[in-house]
């Protein structure tokens, strides 16, 4: 979509998400941070019930104190610096207000923990840590599957108080087939830091029956330093087996658990 060219990556100075769920349904574009809704209604917005349906949505949600503005697909092809400066004049207007003090505020250090776990089969790539390591067997999931940086994703979610991955980056969605999960774990940084934070550092166990992992672990913090910006001593990396036991023994299925440390900006 033309406009989410703009509106991604915080190119406004704002943290915008693509489809993500409020109150029970799905914008196009939302500042959770801003309380402001963008929707690009196409011809069928103009169809039937549906005028009438999007009214009574956008007077639920002014109640609840979000901000909608609406652009026909014919605005945003024909006229985007328009678009584009109605939608800074409406973040200039609606300052960012906070009801009450929460108890989080203050904390300088929090700290989340994360689990993730995939099933192994044939015909995948096995990607863990950013990296592709050559095996016989993939991992199976919606995006690369990569449990390894879904672990440590949650974690830092959890730490932010901002759910987890599932919540953010559903299975449900074309968006995330087969998604790199490189791209998880930046815009990940990206969510925590719309709440001020920074991590510190992540501290990951993989548990593993085959293949090896520690000859990777060097390339897998490596890897993840540059998507998150960080030094590699702030990313451990610990591999594990069960001693067989289990659907990780059994080599049925990889997991992975991380811990992360998150400071105030």
């Amino acid at each position: 979509m033309v406009l989410w060219e703009y509106l991604k990556d915080n190119q406004l100075g704002v943290h915008f998400r693509r489809q993500h769920p409020v109150f029970g349904y799905i914008p196009d574009f939302v500042s959770i941070k801003n309380k402001l809704i963008i929707e690009v209604d196409g011809g069928y917005h103009l169809e039937g019930e549906q005028p009438e349906k999007d009214a009574e949505r956008t007077k639920a949600l002014n109640e609840d104190g979000f901000v909608v503005l609406r652009f026909s697909n014919e605005e945003v092809i024909g006229n985007i610096d328009g678009v584009l400066e109605e939608i800074s004049d409406q973040l200039e207007d609606s300052p960012i207000e906070y009801s009450s003090p929460s108890p989080r505020e203050g904390l300088g250090w929090v700290i989340g923990m994360g689990y993730d776990v995939h099933r192994l089969v044939e015909g995948r790539e096995l990607w863990i840590g950013g990296i592709k390591i050559e095996h016989s067997l993939g991992l199976l999931g919606h995006s690369d599957a990569d449990v390894l940086i879904h672990a440590i994703c949650d974690a830092m979610l959890g730490a932010a108080n901002m759910r987890d991955i599932g919540y953010h980056w559903p299975d449900t969605s074309d968006d995330t087939l087969g998604m790199d999960s490189k791209i998880i774990l930046r815009r990940t940084i990206e969510l925590i830091a719309t709440k001020g934070y920074h991590l510190v550092n992540i501290d990951a166990t993989i548990c593993a029956e085959r293949p090896k992992m520690n000859p990777h672990i060097p390339q897998m913090q490596q890897c993840m330093a540059d998507v998150i910006g960080c030094d590699p001593d702030c990313i451990s990396i610990k591999a594990t087996t069960t001693e067989r036991l289990g659907f990780t023994g059994r080599e049925e299925g990889i997991s992975a658990y991380a811990v992360a440390l998150l400071a105030k900006d």
